[in-house]
């Protein structure tokens, strides 16, 4: 992961969440703020898990109680592990013995304090109301921190069960991991950073060592594939993600229920599907674990929203598992608290996949020891509909006299199997080993993760065939099997067609009564509202090739009833709007002119892999800018070109073409995004070294320095002022080495040297909060 400075780090979000609004109290520990138009009470909400029987009599005071209190404000710090632990160290020494032990208004001010269940003690909470931070000296300086660090992208904010998932999924450098429904990019960002884990140190051994035969530079080998359905959120993904300067992400944008089979060359060069080690299906869902940070779900929340997203969450998950590797992990994940999204969700796809002889639950109790959780529901939930009626199994909704639209979202897999199906066997899954958080036990929101291994190869996927012919029989004798009977007319109509369902998760909650997760403005990080994540769903392209290792397909009687809205066949709804087409990815020859010129000019080493470098049009010409890739990101995007495949974003930005007036001058300049990618592969004939901390911070300070003429010494950059002097006109590369009283970081920097003057090629806020740090130096 590129990164310019040992001990500042990148992170993916940089923003404040929306719709919280923090208040002191008496406790100062984040009670609700002053929100009469929206009462934290919902007759139904409340009903439901009192009687589900999900929490024990003894806790449930204490879990209602949770929920009507604000989350507390959570954050953790990004980027390689040695990064974060720099900017940890300063949190720590600096700040932290400051706000110890502060009375203010009379009340005793809770510090901020690590999560003992997170690695390294790299996440922290906060519990204190914004009025206190706002109006108390000591959090003011720390709130300063958190904006300054935030900024750059050094530390996250992210809620704390939002951290749990990548941290259970066991990721290693060389893994190929998906992200299925990955927008905002939090749990993305984690991603990311365990591929880069200890990459510092293996890139610096390949640089040593001329003799280490290793085609990606010491650059970790595998890939993260972060995918989201809809394309404005996958633009939010790609800015949360894009700090984190990884070469090794790839963004696209596919509703996930059919996320389409990639392929990559063999050695042979033969192409054949990629398949992945790891796989993240953090899916939609009705969000009732999130009460304390999305007050919608006090005012909207109905048991129609978990009933509205089973099938689309059974069938990602099934999708997920059939590009698992064998032996791979694939990690399941809802804010949510409700079986039919949780328990009833996983049963139901390792029954479509085969069973546990293909599938199985993994025992994660030795994970992170400190995370008080509960185990998963092994079976006797029960199945409420929108006015409050209980169903214990599948017969009883065929015996109730209903309305058919309240038939037809009730289905056999939302209950356990004992009851639902008779042909299954519970207690063959081990649903215990599903991990429950809620919301009393340490201060969190609610949360569902479990962890689930491949066993064999998945052939075909088996439809939820049990109880559905039933149900359809069950609708026609109410509504008729005339064309006004909808469900006998569709089964009939479309029997044997290969079906998708062709309204929207966001439909779906709009027909239940509950918003679509996430608004784009309010959705920068995973402390927004989260009702539920959009999926979009398409009718299957003739002429891609997604079904062919085994792609999810519904039955028509599935795809009927799961969709009894739908429009009839000969009345397709209205397409959404295409979103603009992306840039081609093309990759330059290793002899392209441009490549060799800037090689030459930077007397880049020749084992550095410029293979990967590309650039963003159809005609791959280098006119604007350059971007640098991994090896595996390369097969990838240049196995399946031309496919259909929405390829959104891939590489890091290493070199932008700049203006120059004198001719031989190499106008393509590092860009600060490539420079950790770069810096170490650059000859010393165009690196600068400073040793001084007043020339880092004159140099931040002033734009455009002068560079004096042979025998003046410049008040600016005088110590490197004869060195400048000595290059020719272009980018070089400023290197401060950490030494004890002037550097703590190392830090290197992109410099351009122009006629008679420098400049540090630094984005505005970079510049800012480079420039703050080194004010401080010392002092």
């Amino acid at each position: 992961m590129a990164c310019k400075r040992e001990g500042v780090h990148r992170a993916a979000n940089n923003s404040r969440s929306g719709g919280r609004n923090r208040r002191n109290n008496n406790q100062g520990a984040g009670e609700r703020g002053n929100y009469p138009s929206i009462p934290t009470e919902n007759a139904l909400y409340e009903s439901y898990y009192k009687q589900s029987g999900l929490i024990p009599s003894g806790e449930w005071n204490d879990f209602w109680a949770s929920l009507k209190r604000t989350l507390p404000t959570t954050f953790r710090f990004t980027g390689g592990k040695a990064h974060a632990l720099g900017v940890l160290k300063t949190l720590k020494e600096t700040l932290i013995p400051h706000l110890v032990g502060i009375e203010w208004e009379g009340v005793l001010v809770e510090a901020p304090k690590a999560l003992g269940w997170f690695p390294d003690s790299l996440a922290w909470q906060l519990s204190v109301g914004k009025s206190t931070i706002r109006r108390c000296p000591p959090f003011k300086r720390f709130q300063n921190f958190l904006v300054a660090e935030t900024t750059v992208g050094n530390i996250s904010r992210q809620e704390a069960v939002s951290m749990i998932p990548p941290l259970v999924m066991d990721i290693q450098p060389h893994h190929v991991v998906l992200d299925m429904c990955a927008a905002p990019g939090s749990k993305t960002a984690q991603l990311i950073e365990a591929i880069h884990a200890n990459e510092e140190m293996h890139v610096q051994a390949a640089i040593q060592d001329e003799f280490i035969d290793d085609p990606s530079g010491g650059r970790p080998t595998g890939l993260v594939i972060a995918n989201d359905a809809d394309y404005r959120r996958s633009h939010m993904l790609i800015h949360q993600t894009k700090r984190l300067n990884s070469p090794n992400l790839i963004v696209t944008n596919h509703d996930a229920t059919m996320y389409p089979s990639l392929h990559i060359k063999n050695e042979d060069g033969r192409k054949e599907y990629l398949k992945f080690d790891r796989i993240l299906a953090d899916v939609p869902c009705s969000g009732d674990g999130t009460a304390r940070k999305n007050y919608n779900v006090w005012r909207d929340w109905s048991p129609l929203g978990a009933i509205g997203l089973h099938l689309t969450q059974v069938r990602i998950l099934v999708r997920g598992l059939q590009m698992l590797k064998v032996g791979g992990r694939i990690v399941y994940s809802t804010c949510s608290m409700n079986p039919i999204e949780n328990e009833a969700v996983v049963a139901a796809a390792i029954d479509r996949c085969g069973g546990l002889e293909k599938v199985n639950i993994l025992d994660c109790s030795d994970r992170l020891p400190e995370l008080k959780r509960r185990p998963g529901v092994k079976g006797g939930w029960r199945v409420m509909d929108k006015d409050g009626s209980w169903f214990s199994s599948f017969e009883q909704v065929g015996k109730a006299d209903m309305r058919e639209a309240r038939l037809s979202r009730i289905v056999p897999s939302m209950f356990p199997a004992e009851d639902g199906n008779p042909d299954g066997d519970e207690s063959r899954v081990p649903l215990e080993r599903c991990m429950r958080v809620y919301p009393h036990l340490q201060d969190t929101g609610g949360f569902f993760i479990t962890v689930l291994e491949k066993k064999a190869e998945i052939g075909a996927v088996k439809s939820e065939e049990h109880g559905r012919k039933k149900m359809a029989a069950i609708s026609r004798s109410k509504v008729g099997t005339s064309s006004e009977g909808r469900h006998g007319a569709e089964v009939e109509t479309l029997e044997g067609a290969e079906l998708v369902p062709t309204t929207t998760a966001s439909e779906q909650h709009s027909a239940s009564g509950l918003p679509s997760k996430r608004k784009l403005t309010e959705a920068v990080a995973d402390t927004t509202p989260s009702i539920a994540k959009k999926s979009r769903s398409r009718l299957p392209d003739p002429d891609e090739d997604d079904n062919s290792d085994g792609g999810v397909q519904l039955d028509s009687e599935e795809a009927a009833l799961e969709t009894p809205t739908r429009a009839a066949a000969s009345n397709p709804p209205k397409k959404d709007k295409c979103p603009p087409a992306e840039e081609p990815f093309k990759y330059l020859p290793t002899d392209h002119h441009v490549l060799e010129s800037i090689t030459k000019f930077y007397d880049l080493s020749l084992r550095f892999p410029k293979t990967c470098f590309m650039v963003r049009n159809a005609e791959g010409i280098p006119s604007r800018a350059i971007y640098f890739t991994s090896h595996l990101a390369k097969q990838v995007l240049t196995s399946n070109e031309g496919s259909n495949i929405k390829f959104v974003h891939c590489g890091v930005k290493a070199f932008m073409k700049q203006d120059v007036q004198e001719e031989g001058v190499c106008p393509w300049r590092i860009q600060s995004e490539g420079l950790g990618i770069l810096e170490g592969w650059i000859g010393e004939k165009r690196v600068v070294r400073a040793k001084k901390r007043e020339t880092v911070r004159g140099l931040l300070k002033e734009l455009f320095p002068k560079v004096h003429v042979e025998g003046q010494e410049g008040d600016v950059i005088g110590e490197i002022e004869e060195r400048v002097r000595g290059l020719t006109m272009g980018c070089c590369v400023l290197k401060a080495e950490a030494s004890e009283g002037e550097f703590e970081d190392r830090m290197v920097f992109p410099l351009w040297k122009s006629r008679h003057s420098c400049n540090l090629m630094l984005p505005k806020d970079e510049r800012k909060y480079e420039s703050n740090c080194y004010c401080d130096i010392g002092s």
